[in-house]
């Protein structure tokens, strides 16, 4: 793609060099490589615009603005209506193009590790390419189609969202063919509203599903909220086409067995099992034999901050603080359940953010949860994690609750001994991740 290739895609005005090649593009000028094209959106605290000469200073070959900007002798500048509109038709244009297959994930819970999954199966057998860290929103999608490579065979995306529509604008942008629910649960309720909205807003990703072509891969208690053909579904799960037998949690990894072959996942959680069933059901509808797949399994390693076991000579730190909402809350609560410990196991929660009027009610239940599922210790951080420190106190588990980190952190190091495992989660807000690094360092 040439630089004149790119003011017919946006509809703007050149300035400048139109015969430079365009390869890459970035949104931030800190990260800009050599090569690559700036675009200058507008966000809530900063002006893409106030960094154009630093983009063009550190080796960017040209940038789409919504202002006029002269350029150095050998770059351009692109003047837009809009830089969001323009990112968003150069994504169009680039997955018009594509000539592989799109798998799309959307989910309440395991998103990311279950893309992650899903491009590592596929990298095995063909080229493949995927959205990074957790680029799944209105911004973050684009960009990521925007830099997709077109020879490739296959492309994994995440479906982020919180609220309704915001799957919908997604799926609209990537065309999944193959279409992944990986769970369902309590998630945003601040601006999703209820959870029907977000089952429905997560729905989204079946928009113009054409059943002559398109799969769809979800849990099998979600089959009864869609109205899909059963012959282009694969469900997982229990009772599902992919229904695991005999899961075993261990801080080595998970093992389940699937057709009487068994599988092991570097990741001690019950939710992994999930992202793995979905994984392979998303390769049986590729052509893929999910038994072949075994030893591709067996080397996945998850983005850090999920479900990471840490051992220590006398303790085991599960750092999965990357983010919380109630059904990843439980899910990592049962795996700590599940697994045989020598001395006692000790569940350390931050606050679960963006609950809304629901997280008074939501938090209490994970209080509840810790009680009914045999942990021996909670210590709780943050103003709405004091509801479920309450409930659990209340139900005879021994708990204790801080508003200082620091303080927090003196509670937890007494617990890093005898063997103990201490789980450390909580919303991405409450950068629960400095307790595992000083807890661990």
């Amino acid at each position: 793609m040439k630089a004149i290739d790119l003011e017919k895609i946006t509809g703007g005005d050149l300035i400048g060099r139109s015969d430079v090649d365009v390869g890459r593009f970035s949104i931030d000028s800190r990260k800009i490589r050599k090569g690559e094209v700036f675009i200058a959106l507008k966000g809530e605290r900063y002006d893409g615009h106030d960094f154009i000469k630093d983009a063009f200073s550190k080796g960017a070959v040209g940038v789409v603005s919504e202002s006029s900007f002269d350029p150095p002798p050998n770059g351009f500048v692109l003047r837009v209506e809009s830089t969001l509109g323009s990112l968003r038709k150069i994504a169009e244009y680039k997955r018009d193009t594509f000539k592989g297959s799109v798998v799309g994930v959307a989910g309440s819970v395991g998103k990311t590790t279950t893309k992650d999954m899903i491009h590592h199966l596929l990298s095995k057998v063909s080229r493949s390419y995927k959205s990074e860290g957790n680029l799944n929103s209105q911004i973050g999608l684009p960009l990521v189609l925007a830099n997709m490579p077109t020879d490739v065979e296959y492309a994994v995306f995440e479906l982020g969202a919180s609220r309704r529509g915001d799957v919908l604008k997604l799926t609209e942008l990537a065309k999944p063919s193959v279409r992944v629910i990986t769970a369902l649960g309590e998630e945003h309720l601040e601006s999703f509203g209820t959870i029907k909205d977000v089952i429905e807003g997560n729905g989204e990703i079946f928009h113009s599903f054409d059943p002559s072509q398109d799969w769809a891969v979800i849990p099998k208690y979600a089959e009864e909220f869609y109205d899909l053909p059963r012959e282009r579904v694969v469900t997982f799960g229990e009772g599902g086409d992919l229904s695991p037998e005999d899961i075993r949690l261990t801080p080595e990894g998970t093992r389940f067995t699937l057709g009487g072959v068994e599988f092991f996942i570097g990741v001690v959680s019950v939710g992994i099992v999930e992202n793995a069933l979905a994984s392979l059901g998303v390769m049986s509808v590729l052509g893929y034999d999910p038994l072949d797949l075994r030893d591709a399994l067996r080397e996945f390693i998850p983005a850090e901050g999920r479900m990471r076991a840490i051992r220590f000579p006398d303790f085991t730190i599960i750092d999965d603080t990357y983010n919380a909402n109630p059904p990843s809350v439980k899910n990592a609560i049962e795996t700590l359940s599940r697994l045989k410990v020598e001395g006692k196991r000790v569940v350390v929660l931050g606050d679960m953010l963006e609950l809304g009027e629901e997280s008074e009610k939501l938090h209490r239940e994970i209080g509840a949860y810790i009680s009914r599922m045999g942990i021996d210790v909670g210590i709780f951080f943050g103003r709405d994690m004091e509801r479920a420190y309450e409930e659990t106190k209340r139900r005879g588990v021994k708990a204790m609750h801080f508003s200082d980190k620091d303080t927090l952190i003196e509670e937890v190091l007494k617990w890093a001994k005898d063997k103990n495992i201490i789980l450390i989660k909580g919303s991405r807000g409450m950068q629960m991740e400095e307790v595992v690094r000083r807890v661990g360092g």
